[in-house]
């Protein structure tokens, strides 16, 4: 701070007393802040938000000094305006000190203080596997090892969804607690006896249709009759998914394609003609796999 002594003469009368003037810097003003996140836990940083800048009177650039006090102990070797969360603890109540400076005063201050909370405990990835899940599929559930930052010991338990309906099974999944189109999903409950969390989810998988599968079929009359029509007879149908059973069918009249239906019509053969049958499992959405009957000779009309 600089004072000058001033000697004042006024011209013809006589001194007048000195005067102490005072000429120089002044302190910069008020400013305020905010300390974020309001209500942290271990796992976050603090933050010092700028709400309202001090203005320096000689308009000089202002900086500011930033102490941080844990439970009112000075953290020594930190002045930055954001407090890495491995300084903090739970139930640590953290203050930050701000002081605006102009290089030579000292001038507003703020503080602001947070309470630091339970960091609940934190699931890196949770998958289902297989990829493609059908009926028949053993459905297994893979996931990290659940992390507690404020060093808790933790309680796990996995369980399984069925369309967003927690189940009461653990480990793997069968068929028998899931049907095509369902969506299934892993939940991994990871509890830290402070807190209670929700659990963690998986992405959800959906059960994809499982294709059928035709044992046999054969011609109903090996024999058939020129004026009668020829129909096929499956001889089992297998579907995972309990779909209805059915069949494509493709027809031949001595090696040549002549119908898709479900019989041959007696208007697409002769006698001595050669007939056989072509039956492709159907459930409604795939096909399955094909399978061919034995050859039949027609034979002339009664």
């Amino acid at each position: 701070m600089k004072w000058v002594w001033i000697w004042s003469l006024l011209w013809g009368c006589t001194p007048k007393e000195t005067e102490e003037v005072r000429i120089g810097n002044a302190p910069p003003g008020p400013i305020a802040i905010e300390l974020l996140p309001p209500s942290p836990t271990s796992a976050d940083d603090l933050t010092v938000d700028l709400v309202a800048e001090a203005e320096d009177p000689e308009g000089e650039p202002v900086e500011y000094l930033i102490e941080w006090y844990a439970d009112g102990v000075l953290l020594e070797g930190v002045d930055s305006m954001t407090l890495e969360s491995m300084f903090t603890t739970r139930g640590e109540r953290w203050s930050v000190l701000v002081t605006a400076f102009d290089g030579v005063l000292e001038g507003g201050q703020a503080t602001e203080s947070v309470d630091i909370h339970n960091s609940l405990p934190t699931v890196d990835f949770i998958t289902i596997s297989p990829e493609e899940i059908q009926e028949k599929s053993e459905v297994i559930c893979e996931y990290a090892e659940p992390v507690d930052l404020d060093n808790d010991i933790i309680q796990q338990l996995q369980t399984w969804a069925v369309n967003d309906v927690e189940t009461d099974v653990r480990g793997s999944l069968f068929g028998t607690d899931f049907d095509k189109g369902d969506e299934i999903s892993c939940w991994v409950y990871a509890d830290d006896g402070v807190g209670e969390a929700p659990p963690h989810r998986s992405t959800s998988v959906r059960v994809l249709n499982t294709v059928p599968h035709v044992i046999g079929c054969s011609l109903a009359d090996n024999e058939p009759p020129e004026d009668q029509s020829v129909a096929a007879e499956s001889e089992g149908f297998i579907d995972e998914d309990d779909d209805p059973e059915g069949y494509i069918y493709q027809w031949y009249v001595n090696g040549m394609e002549v119908s898709t239906e479900s019989v041959l019509s007696a208007s697409l053969i002769d006698a001595g003609d050669n007939v056989y049958v072509e039956c492709t499992a159907w459930d409604g959405e795939h096909t399955g796999n094909t399978v061919m009957s034995g050859h039949g000779t027609v034979i002339a009309a009664e």
